[in-house]
């Protein structure tokens, strides 16, 4: 009897020791992000995106919603909010209301500048409490401890970043455990709640970004693995409640679905149609064995017919789409604006040992040992496809070189996607018997390989790729302590523990095996630097709020856009939402590398300009540097205007300067064909 006591007791205790140690790396997550304020100059933000959101959430502050135009931005146009996901302006505005209620001294600024850091703690604390329940106390420490210093993880989630990446990754990860959880339920009740609570997270995250889909794809191939490895139809019922959540809802909620053009014009496509054409597969096979019996034997057979259908009709609509992702007359393309943009340029190999370590590598591992489980009869040949798949991200830019030109890269990334696609049908065609927590692991399988993908192309989405290395390292590290215990004759399961411990450490300290942990802080403080860097601009800036009309318009390169909007008071052509991307090329144009003070002035006139600034990091050879024209007059700086860094021009027309429809081309036919006929 005393033993059994001192047993139980024990256990306690080391229950206790696992959450004070999961409460402290939480703590520690909070307080590397924090930091982010150290190097930050009271006012600013980190990167000029964040002055987007908090322009959005200033318009709702004041008026109580969003106007459907934007007459601050984009003239003479002005900006179609109807075109736009603004859940984070709304959540910025409501949470200030909130919190200013109760403190009255915090800003809508203060709430901008810690929303991120609030974000991300939300969504590692529900990720968290889901290992914790599926995957045991030492499994949750581990992933806690990396997933808490990735860099990778850390730039976009820090205090003063601003931007919407730590809000829609609350919103992923709040939609995929939600889901999991649905699925482990044990009652009825608890999953229709589960379902629908998950469902309308969904259509959150569907009012919050274009690329929420992404998501969306993880649960979606977690359903598609349950439809391929299942000899009968069940749950019907519920993936139908959770599709009714957001499909028809987000359709009626916002015009982005519904007329979409620009970013949004394949928002029905990639966040809509994919679920419901699942439900339409799962509901054709439940009629089939429910009314033909000769067909039940063969119902792994027929899903996967189905869903090689449906995969062949989403190919060849991506085909038909092609000229709208290549055509650099199209705005949603990748064409030389969208490839100048920082964030949207590939990575190298020093990116990705910068900001993981080994952790990608071993992650990678991690990955490929899960296949291993699944399939021991073809696990050698099989481990070689998710191997090629990571080589391909890892070492592109070498395997370019080698090869001799991008395209044959790209190509062999795509038959590296291909294959992996073939593995994961393959696989779950034959799996006889799922493997320990299937679900969770396919779930962060598909994780990892759609932002992995993503990010081979365009740096900014590695942000979310955090979460999924930190498993699969953690499914390494502990089946390597595991093996090692059980070749000694001791307590194996403190063993295991002690030895995964010590591989954790090494890993993210350990500079040879990359120790990530020690740029911990070196990527919430200096990673990002504040927004403007050059304290000349700044200056200009804050001059302009205390000296020009708020009605005045001033042209501006597009990344200064909202922070002209913000700190300046005053409204802009272009600014870093890439709306009409044409007009920032016609900026280029006729501002940069214009040919006459005309040319210059007629184009600035059709979008209403009453000033122009110019930096010193814009080209050198314009001559607008040193116009000419009496039509442009020097406003600021005061003294010494010629060498000045930073230069603003109030701009008075002579009076044959007319505006001119031509300077106002969107690359959308129907716009045109609006502002042609006005």
């Amino acid at each position: 009897m005393k033993t059994l006591l001192s047993r139980e007791k024990h256990r306690h205790w080391i229950k206790y020791l696992t959450w004070g140690l999961i409460i402290s790396l939480l703590l520690v997550a909070l307080f590397i992000r924090l930091q982010g304020t150290k190097t930050l100059p009271t006012g600013l933000f980190r990167g000029p995106d964040a002055y987007h959101y908090y322009w959005l959430a200033h318009l709702i502050s004041e008026a109580g919603h969003l106007p459907e135009r934007d007459m601050h931005r984009w003239l003479p146009l002005g900006r179609d909010l109807g075109q736009t996901l603004n859940l984070y302006g709304y959540a910025l505005a409501y949470v200030h209301q909130v919190v200013a209620w109760i403190f009255p001294n915090i800003t809508l600024y203060h709430v901008c500048l810690y929303m991120p850091v609030v974000c991300f703690c939300i969504g590692f604390s529900t990720l968290i409490l889901f290992l914790y329940h599926t995957k045991g106390g030492l499994f949750t420490i581990v992933v806690s401890t990396i997933f808490a210093t990735l860099p990778g993880s850390i730039e976009r989630s820090s205090a003063g970043f601003g931007d919407r990446d730590a809000f829609c990754l609350m919103l992923g990860i709040l939609a995929v455990v939600t889901y999991l959880v649905s699925l482990q339920a044990d009652t009825p009740r608890k999953q229709f709640l589960w379902t629908f609570l998950s469902g309308v997270i969904v259509f959150l995250g569907g009012l919050s970004w274009e690329g929420f889909g992404v998501f969306l794809s993880v649960i979606l191939i977690v359903e598609l693995w349950q439809f391929l490895t299942s000899e009968t139809e069940e749950g019907l019922g519920v993936y139908a409640l959770w599709v009714c959540c957001f499909v028809p809802t987000l359709w009626l909620a916002s015009p982005a679905y519904r007329n979409g053009y620009g970013f949004a014009e394949h928002l029905f496509a990639f966040l809509l149609v994919p679920p419901v054409m699942l439900l339409g597969v799962r509901a054709l096979r439940y009629l089939l064995l429910s009314k033909i019996s000769a067909v039940r034997p063969y119902a792994r057979l027929l899903s996967l017919g189905g869903t090689l259908a449906s995969l062949t009709l989403a190919i060849g609509y991506l085909f038909t789409q092609l000229a709208t992702f290549a055509d650099t007359t199209v705005p949603f393309s990748q064409n030389q604006l969208m490839q100048s943009v920082e964030e949207l340029r590939a990575p190298d190999l020093f990116f990705w040992l910068s900001r993981y370590g080994s952790v990608f590598l071993f992650g990678s591992f991690g990955l490929i040992l899960m296949h291993l489980q699944w399939l021991k009869k073809y696990s050698k040949a099989l481990a070689l496809f998710p191997t090629f798949f990571v080589i391909t991200i890892l070492f592109r830019e070498p395997l370019e070189k080698t090869l001799g030109t991008p395209e044959h890269g790209h190509l062999l990334f795509f038959c590296a996607c291909l294959l992996s696609l073939i593995t994961f049908l393959f696989i779950a065609g034959t799996r006889k018997t799922p493997i320990e927590n299937e679900l969770p692991k396919v779930a962060f399988l598909a994780w990892f390989c759609l932002w992995a993908a993503l990010t081979r192309d365009a740096t900014r989405y590695d942000f979310f790729i955090g979460i999924a290395l930190a498993f699969f390292t953690t499914e390494m590290v502990i089946y390597i302590a595991h093996n090692i215990s059980e070749n000694i004759q001791w307590k194996q399961e403190t063993l295991t523990a002690v030895l995964a411990v010590l591989m954790l450490a090494i890993l993210i300290v350990f500079k040879p095996l990359g120790g990530h942990a020690t740029r911990a802080l070196y990527a919430s403080t200096h990673l990002t630097p504040a927004f403007p860097q050059e304290k000349a601009i700044v200056n200009t800036i804050h001059w302009m709020k205390n000296n020009v009309n708020n009605n005045a318009v001033v042209a501006a390169a597009w990344s200064y856009g909202s922070t002209l909007n913000v700190l300046g008071g005053v409204k802009t052509i272009i600014d870093q939402d890439h709306y009409f991307q044409n007009w920032i090329l016609l900026y280029h144009k006729y501002i940069y590398k214009a040919t006459s003070d005309r040319e210059s002035l007629e184009f600035l006139k059709t979008h209403d300009v009453t000033h122009l600034m110019l930096t010193q990091k814009e080209p050198k050879n314009t001559f607008l540097r040193e116009p000419f024209s009496a039509a442009f007059l020097p406003i600021y700086p005061t003294e010494n205007f010629s060498k000045a860094p930073v230069k603003l021009w109030e701009i008075h027309y002579p009076a044959d300067i007319k505006p001119n429809p031509k300077y106002l081309k969107t690359g959308f036919p129907e716009i045109d064909k609006t502002l042609q006929m006005q």
